[in-house]
């Protein structure tokens, strides 16, 4: 479900979850780790205690689950306009992911794919006990993130210095200072872009040339930075905030591939913004 070269996904899914802050945060630093860190990464928790905490993790409602439901409503009729607002509603809600999807995602990339297995765990056991927040016991997430504490420091690097670096951190600066009325701009504009599906197909250029530019972790980094800024912004916790997730993390990939292919078009909404 989640996959780097489109990171921009698990970013708009991290700007609507509880701990989406803490898990950016958590899979930014994963994806920063040098070899002298995972060197340093051993001796990960009993495998019962992460099931305890997987356990808590494992109710949260998932697309998937959610679209067969929708699927099954409407093969017994049109809904009412009552039931299919509600429908909408609960889609925007939903996240499209999920933690077994991040936790594949980091295992099948590097630097964790040619990780040792005991760093791999501990590296992957951060990102759960961040994902699960406080759904799980508090003494479990303790102890099941002590490797990691022990091991290495939590605090993401900083991100590295680009051609793009000055544009994106002004965005990312702008992201947590905008008025409701200048994010109500932004949705418009981005909901009035999205006809004849003209936003994932830029998307998907704009995706493509970051691969082929060799620059995917880089942007995963700015898009994960996006979402924790997103995260802590009044306007993670709006009924927007599913577009606005798509607006921004749209202009993130614009600014970090714009010399490799015109990404005006994906600038579009954040800038009806300013």
């Amino acid at each position: 479900m989640y996959f780097l070269v489109s990171a921009g996904l698990l970013a708009i899914d991290l700007a609507r979850h509880p701990s989406g802050a803490a898990v950016a945060d958590a899979t930014d630093r994963v994806l920063a780790l040098t070899p002298a860190d995972l060197a340093a990464l051993r001796d990960p928790a009993p495998r019962e205690l992460r099931a305890r905490v997987l356990a808590a993790c494992a109710g949260a409602p998932r697309m998937s689950t959610l679209l067969d439901g929708v699927v099954g409503g409407l093969a017994q009729g049109v809904p009412s306009a009552d039931a299919g607002r509600t429908a909408v509603g609960a889609l925007t809600q939903t996240l499209v992911g999920g933690l077994p999807d991040l936790l594949d995602l980091l295992g099948r990339e590097a630097p964790l794919n040619r990780a040792h297995r005991d760093a791999m765990q501990v590296a992957l056991d951060a990102v759960t006990a961040a994902w699960a927040g406080r759904e799980a016991d508090l003494t479990d997430l303790a102890q099941l993130r002590a490797p990691w504490a022990r091991g290495v420091s939590p605090i993401p690097p900083a991100l590295p210095e680009t051609s793009y670096s000055s544009p994106l951190r002004s965005l990312l600066d702008e992201v947590s200072r905008r008025t409701p009325e200048q994010w109500q701009r932004v949705t418009l504009a981005h909901r009035s872009s999205r006809g004849g599906l003209r936003w994932s197909a830029t998307m998907h250029r704009a995706c493509q040339a970051a691969y082929d530019g060799s620059r995917l972790v880089e942007v995963a980094r700015a898009q994960l930075a996006a979402a924790r800024a997103l995260r802590l912004s009044g306007a993670s916790t709006g009924p927007d905030v599913h577009a606005l997730g798509m607006a921004v993390t749209a202009a993130v990939q614009g600014i970090c591939t714009a010399d490799l292919l015109d990404t005006s078009a994906l600038m579009r909404a954040w800038d009806a913004g300013s």
